[in-house]
């Protein structure tokens, strides 16, 4: 291996050990510091600052991470489920996901709207709802991409929902079948 191709390596593994200190101590409830987490992940500080500006950018580093490894999973889950069984999955799985990684979303400097646009700065619902659109199983006035952006309104609503979660996902999967109708 040349060089910089191990350098590259190196610097993968400190900044994916940063970002598992962080989710280490998120979850005992320790706040993060800068200090708490190069410890955590076996570093220095000045290794910690040659990966990230402070800890508002490993909470969103974090974010995006667990943003990058969820959404395509949940997106694949929902292709193959008539509109209706599609929409109470993904209600189901906004809330189990919002309560898996609570200890993530408390921690944020951000609004729970502008950590959605900051981790998915897209609307992936758009083309899901154009191929039922295309199927025949949808067929509203309203835009794909209008219908996309309350579906994600109606699952940040879902996200800060503090009640009970099968509630709120009943609610939710209720909401969204109704908003397509």
């Amino acid at each position: 291996m040349s060089r910089p191709e191990a350098q590259r390596a190196d610097g993968r593994r400190s900044r994916d050990a940063i970002l598992a200190a962080a989710e280490r101590l998120l979850l005992t409830g320790e706040g993060l510091s800068v200090s708490g987490l190069a410890r955590e992940a076996g570093l220095t500080r000045a290794t910690f600052y040659r990966h990230f500006s402070g800890t508002d950018a490993v909470l969103d580093a974090l974010t995006r991470s667990i943003a990058d490894t969820l959404l395509p999973q949940l997106l694949a889950n929902l292709a193959d489920l008539p509109l209706y069984a599609a929409l109470d999955r993904l209600a189901r799985e906004v809330v189990a996901v919002a309560e898996a990684y609570r200890h993530v979303l408390v921690s944020q400097p951000h609004s729970i709207e502008d950590l959605a646009r900051l981790v998915v700065p897209d609307e992936p619902i758009a083309s899901f709802l154009a191929d039922r659109r295309g199927a025949g199983e949808l067929d509203s006035s309203l835009t794909d991409e209008w219908l996309a952006r309350c579906v994600r309104a109606l699952c940040l609503v879902a996200i800060t929902d503090g009640r009970s979660g099968e509630v709120v996902a009943a609610e939710l999967g209720g909401a969204l079948r109704r908003l397509v109708r």
